[in-house]
């Protein structure tokens, strides 16, 4: 399946979402038990969205920004590894649906979310990004004031961004759009997933726009990977793991990697 790079993380279920995640209630769990002397094997539910969690078209591993650290860790553990592929609104009931054991895509840790399931400590950072023309003297949120902004539909940036001051603000839907707008000078500046941008411009340069750096975000951003309540060992290891990860030069690889750096790197 071919990864998409949609700013999903912070829609609201929808409908049709809800009635997925409520079929999935049905199907048969995810097991992590090792067979007699064989590996544990964890599945881990995602959304094939890049630069988050994707499956390399080239190796079939498990690849992307939460991906690549998620196979780090079990590597280190001795766990196989499956995924469990769904749209990123179904991630946390499929999770308790039994049918992953771990989800990651890109999701924001927040206080609602926790309600429904334990978070990892903290992956990386992946605030917000701004985008404007490349020759833009542009520096700062605080600078497009009176300028015409862009988002794109259906993320939180298209709330926010109403309240910058702006003289209009344009909606696109997808992140292609997004960037043509600002490449045509349709807008002055847009915001999106800061990762997602990041990824696009190491992916496929683009002369024609720059991302704003330094920059002061207004969301945290601060990204996770959820497993159920009840998995409070499982939570236990991938929290070792990872904090032995983040001591390794290979943690600040896999983010300079998908355009992140030091700035996005766990506190």
């Amino acid at each position: 399946m071919k990864p998409t790079t949609q700013a999903t993380r912070r829609t609201v279920l929808s409908a049709a979402a809800i009635a997925a995640a409520l079929a999935l209630s049905s199907c048969s769990g995810a097991s992590t038990a090792a067979p007699a002397g064989g590996k544990k094997t964890i599945t881990i539910g995602i959304g094939e969205e890049a630069p988050f969690a994707f499956t390399d078209p080239a190796t079939s591993k498990l690849a992307g920004l939460d991906g690549e650290m998620l196979r780090a860790v079990a590597e280190s553990k001795g766990w196989e590894i499956k995924t469990f592929v769904t749209d990123f609104a179904t991630l946390i009931p499929a999770l308790n649906a039994k049918k992953a054991d771990i989800i990651v895509d890109g999701m924001f840790i927040t206080d609602k979310r926790k309600e429904q399931v334990n978070f990892t400590d903290t992956l990386y950072m992946q605030p917000e990004g701004m985008i404007v023309p490349a020759g833009s003297t542009l520096a700062s949120k605080e600078d497009v004031k009176d300028k015409v902004i862009g988002a794109q539909t259906g993320t939180v940036y298209g709330e926010w961004v109403k309240t910058l001051g702006g003289s209009d603000v344009k909606f696109v839907d997808t992140q292609a759009a997004l960037i043509t707008a600002v490449e045509n000078g349709q807008v002055d500046a847009a915001f999106t997933d800061a990762a997602v941008i990041g990824y696009s411009l190491v992916q496929k340069p683009n002369s024609k726009i720059k991302l704003v750096t330094p920059y002061e975000p207004h969301f945290q951003g601060n990204i996770g990977a959820g497993v159920r309540k009840e998995d409070t060992q499982l939570l236990a290891d991938l929290n070792a793991g990872l904090s032995e990860l983040k001591k390794t030069p290979q943690y600040l690889e896999i983010l300079k990697k998908y355009g992140l750096g030091e700035a996005n790197a766990a506190k």
